[in-house]
């Protein structure tokens, strides 16, 4: 599920499951740069769904802070 967050960037959440046992496996999380081609910036995973968006709300406002000091 693909979720947009602030300026040019958004990020997937993902709870894939093992083929064999059908059971539940990390959560996953997938953080991209939209403009002005859409990119991957950084992939990773976390025991739970709450885990999984807070890195990837963390990984994105450090790319946001990152951006601003090249802008300035």
């Amino acid at each position: 599920m693909r979720i947009h967050h602030e300026a040019d960037f958004a990020y997937d959440l993902e709870q894939p499951r093992d083929p064999q046992t059908q059971l539940a496996l990390n959560w996953r999380f997938t953080v991209y740069r939209l403009r002005p081609v859409e990119q991957v910036v950084e992939r990773g995973e976390a025991s739970s769904r709450a885990a999984a968006e807070r890195k990837a709300k963390t990984i994105i406002s450090r790319l946001m802070s990152q951006e601003g000091r090249v802008a300035a």
